[in-house]
This record gives structure tokens, C-alpha cells and sequence, in this order.
């Protein structure tokens, strides 16, 4: 179970990481650059927790100083179709296996391995669209994409049910994921807000992968229930 991060603060993110699995650098939405990836994963690492960042897009010019600031891998939103897929992997990879370049920056240990991990960082793809729901299996297919998690937020809103963890298109969608990740040997999961007992049934036994909700909500849920909790008497 893991959750998306994106306050840029290297001791909020040490706190969500030392309880959660994994965490997602949201590069996506907000205002996170490269340089507060690269904080944000050091912080990571010393709870003990791997630190993925999901880029603006999949094609995203960012992509070689995130590789370059150490990160343990990359989500790519919004991808619908198994040749994006494949130009994603080709740039997380070193050569022969890619065209990832390589620096003496923190993935190398600021210059001290000269011979790379070949197989580079995880590659998680957000299947948030009704097309790449119909792509999936092509999607997962590709050699080097390590998981698809349906992202249900935007999922459900280009189904035309925003927001309804439990309509009928969206948990057909899910279960078509699910077995397109399951016949290529891949991992898969949903990213969500909502009740615990919502989320199971959308993994319905099939999926390993939790992205639960995100840090600003769960700390704005914190505070509305510190305020609501208090109940001073009224005088």
C-alpha cells in the first residue's frame, strides 16, 4: 500500500514513508520539480521506503534528471497506447537495452558504480481512459512495464460515473486491467480515496497494488477531525 506525495517538505514525506510501502512523487498536478523529487526520495530512502515519481506526462523532457536524482521508478499517467509504452521503457534503460544516459549524480552514487543495473527503475502505467482500458493488454505486454494501476479518479470520470467507486463501469474496466496485467506477468492495482471495504472490492482478490488517497488529503482529514474532535463548550 502505498500513497501520492505531494507537499514538498522532506520531513512530512520521512513521516508518510516510515508507514506506508511505497510512495508516489506527484509531478503530475501541483508544483513539484526535479530538485524537490530528489529531496523527497532521500527522505524516502532513510524511512525505508521505495520512492516512485509520477511524471507531468509520459514523454515528459524531465524524465533523465528524475532517472539522475535516484529515484526507484517512474509512473507514466494518462498513457493509452503500447508504442508510448515502449518509448517510456527504451528511455529508462542503458544502453544496449535503451538510451538512458548516464551521470555522476545520486543513481550512481554520485559517480561511484560504473556499471549500471541494466534493468533500471520500475515502470508503472496509469490506465486512466476507457482507450487504454481497451489497449491494456497491449499495454502490458510491452517487456519492461513492470505493473498497470487504474487510476479510478479520472477513469471513472471519462466512463461518465466521476467519482462512483462501485458503478458498473468502472469495476468492468478494473477487471479488464486486472487480466490484461495478469496474462503478460504483471503486477496490477488502483489508485483511490474512499472506504476500505470499496477499495477491497475493487481489487476483488485480483490486484496487489494500493496507491490509498494522497498526503493532502489525509492530512486535511487530519485536521478536520482534530477540530471536529475538540468540541470546546460553548460559553
Amino acid at each position: 500500500m502505498g500513497t501520492v506525495l505531494s507537499v514538498p517538505d522532506a520531513a512530512l514525506a520521512e513521516l508518510v514513508c516510515e508507514r506506508f510501502d511505497f510512495v508516489w512523487i506527484d509531478l503530475e498536478h501541483g508544483q513539484l520539480g526535479p530538485g524537490d523529487a530528489q529531496t523527497m526520495a532521500i527522505a524516502a530512502r532513510a524511512a525505508g521506503c521505495p520512492a516512485l515519481v509520477r511524471l507531468p506526462h509520459p514523454g515528459s523532457e524531465l524524465l533523465p534528471a528524475l532517472l539522475d536524482a535516484g529515484i526507484d521508478g517512474v509512473v507514466a499517467p494518462r498513457l493509452e497506447h503500447a508504442e508510448a509504452a515502449e518509448r517510456l521503457v527504451d528511455r529508462l534503460r542503458y544502453p544496449p537495452r535503451g538510451s538512458r544516459g548516464m551521470a555522476p549524480r545520486r543513481a550512481n552514487s554520485y559517480g561511484r558504480v560504473s556499471r549500471p543495473d541494466p534493468a533500471g527503475v520500475a515502470c508503472v502505467i496509469q490506465i486512466e481512459s476507457a482507450k487504454a482500458v481497451e489497449n491494456a493488454a497491449e499495454i502490458a505486454a510491452v517487456e519492461g512495464v513492470d505493473a498497470l494501476v487504474a487510476g479510478c479518479s479520472d477513469l471513472s470520470l471519462d466512463l461518465g460515473a466521476p467519482g462512483e467507486l462501485e458503478s458498473a463501469p468502472l469495476v468492468a474496466a478494473i477487471r479488464k486491467v486486472q487480466e490484461a496485467a495478469a496474462a503478460a506477468g504483471v503486477a496490477s492495482g488502483i489508485a483511490a480515496h474512499g472506504p476500505g471495504a470499496a477499495l477491497a472490492r475493487l481489487l476483488g482478490g485480483r490486484s496487489t497494488i494500493v496507491v490509498y488517497s494522497s498526503d493532502v488529503r489525509i492530512y486535511a482529514q487530519a485536521v478536520d477531525d482534530a477540530v471536529a474532535g475538540a468540541a470546546w463548550p460553548s460559553t
